[in-house]
């Protein structure tokens, strides 16, 4: 049985939308013989943008992906300056960080 819940990402948006292109063939237009040469034309320029549609892609995707190593370096140097932070707020010299536990009167004490 298959879930009724979507994600935004499994429901379609313009995006997926997609025009017939022979719509326009078969309703109105006679068959001339400049028609194939219209209709080489008009592919050539859906295929142009459809190309330039691709590279802008491509250029998209090296810019987002740039920008989630640099996001992932500043999470791991704010991380790293939190737990320094840390530590030197408790007054703990600077060690491994090793999780330990001990039991004091009934109750567990984690220590980081």
């Amino acid at each position: 049985m298959k879930s009724s819940i979507k994600t935004l990402q499994g429901i379609n948006s313009l995006h997926d939308v997609r025009t017939y292109t022979g719509a326009v063939k078969k309703s109105a237009k006679p068959a001339l013989p400049t028609t194939a040469v219209l209709e080489l034309y008009m592919r050539r320029n859906e295929k142009d943008r459809i190309t330039s549609e691709l590279q802008r892609l491509k250029k998209r995707k090296t810019q987002l992906q740039t920008r989630f190593q640099d996001v992932e370096k500043e999470m791991t140097k704010l991380l790293e300056q939190a737990t320094q932070t840390a530590v030197e707020i408790r007054g703990e010299p600077k060690k491994n960080t090793q999780i330990t536990s001990s039991k004091k009167k009934g109750k567990v004490v984690i220590g980081y």
